[in-house]
């Protein structure tokens, strides 16, 4: 049998009473307590990486993992999981769920430093950027994947746990490495399926997509849910090929009739892409399919089951624990979708455990702008994200945007993302890093912002950093920009992954030591490097022969969800800004990596899609960059306002010394760490040479 240690509470008498009160409520009947019942190994890998030692620390091992628990309905903590107390209960009076877990840890844990680095995954899948330059895949096991070693060297274990139910993913393969979760499915109470209304949205990206069907069981864009019946009767679908804001609605969106789409079962439906109704749109259509869905699965519980088994990774003495009880702090990171998912883990209490301790002293969610992930709700979609016209209105884009607890000016409401974990004094430090990409489709402002575009100072527990002129998604600094089928331009190639090992070693020491990080780098109304979009000059951004701006972004607006599809309630639009930019088209404000300091092009968060998917609408998570042109002539016959490469460098030297000085800088400020100095350079050399500049 476990028992919850108890701490003292810093909030006062009545907090500690109601945590002393729902702690002997998580007792089971038996005498059990809820959390993790079962920890099982299934196998270790040890040595990894191929036999190497770091350092002091030593050799280092996988762990792959089975976890079962169980939570107390009636427990304060897990009260506000939608649909929990409609779960089936065991014996105990609890609801039980299971999840992966990996770990790679030091074989010798007396020579680890006493901190698990959490990397919440995504989708199922394990993020990398933290290891080191050129790690890939999902199985981080090789010397390859360990490359310089930095955190290893350091002693940290990391930890990948499932929070997602494994069904709403495609069933994994052998060798797939993915951690998922199983969680419970919600019933009425005489034991019969929920039925409900819920949408689906689609966007097809190619043009052979419509000729099959729209969603396929186990395929990734599948529908979420089965459908309750296959009466088109009861469902609609609507399409739409653009996403002007008009009027709070999203014009063009146009109902399908009933004889260009059919069931071909409970979880496929097939569209008739020859049907005279559908010659308007392109490729780049989305569809939105609202139906009867049934048997909602109690996605909410996967934040339960992070907190849980972090606490018994943490806390728990027993011999099941293969940490040894030698963990002292706790550092979570998460991008886009597990960024989301960090915002709300927070906001619905969960760094709060059964022990009323912290679950992570740091957070770093990334990438996930102003956004919160839909998966606390009855029939959630923990995909739904803010892209302009597909879902846009089905994501968690709503107030609370700050963490700081607010009134909003547009619904009235009171709410932070630190409501709950003020009360309990369980807040963690957060470091929250953003692209360019956000600047423009998730309402980044609208984090350190009133939402009428004044802005407003964070806590003091709370840093945010914007790196400029970057995308969504990233490889390393180097890595050259890519050809998009589906954008106009080429990829950005702006890195932000050697910042994120630096801001990971600040944030630890941060939340472990008390050393205060770098000060937050974010784009402010104040000083006129967040502004209104258009008209294009009060970006600044230049008018590039070639290049199109429309100065589109994802707006937002209160929501009225009576009905589906969920729709803008006119008049309630927040005010969205987006980051200035300097002469080249480069952003101003934030941490400016040595591509953006020292240019040779042009690099921007957003993008614009070609014919024919949805022509000059944004191209989701995509930058683009625009080299500049080579020579004063070049320039000229084309009228392009930037100045070329030969006009701002005299020469490959002169270029490599203001890398270094930029590098110097970055170093200097704690936003790269000293090992990354001579890859940085590499990567900037290999840029120019990719240019083949005359003067090389």
């Amino acid at each position: 049998m476990r028992t919850i240690g108890w701490q003292r509470w810093s909030c006062g008498l009545l907090v500690s009473f109601m945590v002393l009160v729902n702690g002997l409520e998580a007792q089971s009947p038996r005498g059990g307590s809820a959390g993790i019942t079962r920890f099982e190994i299934l196998t270790i890998e040890s040595p990894i990486f191929d036999g190497r030692s770091f350092d002091d620390v030593g050799q280092y091992e996988m762990i792959y993992a089975r976890a079962y628990g169980e939570v107390d309905p009636s427990d304060r903590r897990n009260a506000l999981i939608t649909d929990i107390d409609l779960a089936p209960r065991n014996s105990n009076g609890f609801v039980e769920y299971s999840m992966d877990v990996h770990i790679i840890k030091p074989v010798d844990m007396a020579r680890a430093n006493g901190r698990i680095l959490y990397q919440i995954n995504n989708r199922g899948g394990k993020s990398l950027h933290v290891f080191t330059a050129g790690a890939r895949g999902n199985n981080p096991t090789t010397a390859a994947h360990a490359g310089t070693g930095w955190p290893m060297r350091q002693g940290y274990t990391f930890v990948w746990a499932g929070w997602e139910d494994k069904r709403m993913r495609p069933t994994p393969g052998p060798g797939d490495h993915r951690v998922l979760a199983s969680l419970p499915i919600a019933r009425n109470p005489d034991g019969s399926s929920i039925v409900g209304q819920t949408i689906y949205e689609h966007r097809f990206e190619a043009d052979d997509g419509w000729t099959v069907s729209m969603v396929q069981p186990g395929v990734r864009n599948g529908l979420k849910y089965r459908a309750a019946n296959l009466d088109q009767s009861q469902a609609r679908m609507l399409v739409r090929n653009n996403t002007r804001f008009v009027g709070g609605a999203l014009v063009e969106r146009v109902e399908v009739p009933k004889d260009v789409w059919s069931y071909v079962n409970d979880s496929t439906v097939y569209i008739d892409r020859a049907h005279p109704f559908l010659a308007p749109y392109d490729a780049g259509a989305a569809f939105e399919f609202v139906y009867p869905a049934i048997d909602p699965i109690v996605l909410g519980l996967g934040f339960a089951a992070t907190r849980d088994v972090m606490s018994f990774l943490r806390h728990d003495a027993s011999t099941d624990n293969p940490l040894g009880n030698r963990i002292r702090y706790a550092i979570s990171e998460g991008q886009s979708q597990s960024g989301r998912w960090q915002r709300d883990f927070i906001y619905w209490g969960f760094n709060e455990d059964l022990g009323g301790r912290k679950v992570f002293e740091g957070m770093m969610p990334r990438i996930a702008g102003s956004h919160r992930i839909a998966l606390n709700a009855r029939f959630g979609d923990p995909d739904a994200t803010g892209w302009s016209y597909t879902r846009q209105l089905l994501g968690k884009i709503e107030f609370p945007f700050t963490y700081e607890v607010r009134t909003d000016p547009i619904t009235g409401r009171t709410d932070g993302i630190f409501a709950r974990c003020e009360v309990t004094g369980t807040c963690p430090n957060v470091m929250q890093l953003d692209t360019g990409n956000e600047g423009w489709l998730k309402a980044l402002n609208l984090v350190t912002q009133d939402g009428l575009g004044n802005d407003i100072e964070l806590p003091d527990n709370v840093r945010a950093y914007y790196f400029a002129s970057t995308q969504h998604g990233m490889g390393e600094p180097g890595e050259a920009p890519q050809f998009s089928a589906l954008c106009q331009q080429i990829t950005n190639p702006v890195s932000d992954r050697p910042h994120i090992r630096a801001l990971i070693k600040a944030l630890d020491e941060w939340a472990t030591e008390g050393v205060l990080p770098p000060e937050s780098r974010w784009p402010r109304a104040s000083d006129g490097t967040f502004v209104p979009s258009l008209p294009q000059e009060s970006v600044g951004f230049p008018k590039i022969p070639g290049v199109t701006y429309t100065g589109w972004y994802v707006p937002v607006a209160a929501k009225d969800s009576t009905s589906l599809p969920t729709r803008f309630i006119p008049g309630t639009e927040y005010v969205v800004l987006v980051p200035k930019t300097d002469a080249d088209g480069n952003d101003i404000a934030g941490v400016r990596a040595v591509e953006v300091q020292v240019p040779l092009a042009t690099y921007t968060g957003w993008a614009l899609r070609r014919a024919p998917y949805a022509e000059n609408e944004e191209c989701g998570p995509t930058g683009q960059s625009i080299p500049f042109p080579a020579t004063r002539e070049e320039r000229e016959a084309t009228g392009d306002p930037r100045l070329s490469i030969e006009e701002r460098y005299r020469d490959y030297d002169d270029y490599m010394s203001r890398v270094e000085l930029a590098v110097d800088d970055l170093i200097r400020e704690r936003l790269v760490i000293e090992e990354e100095r001579e890859a940085l350079k590499q990567a900037a050399s290999v840029m120019w040479a990719r240019l083949r500049h005359p003067r090389r």
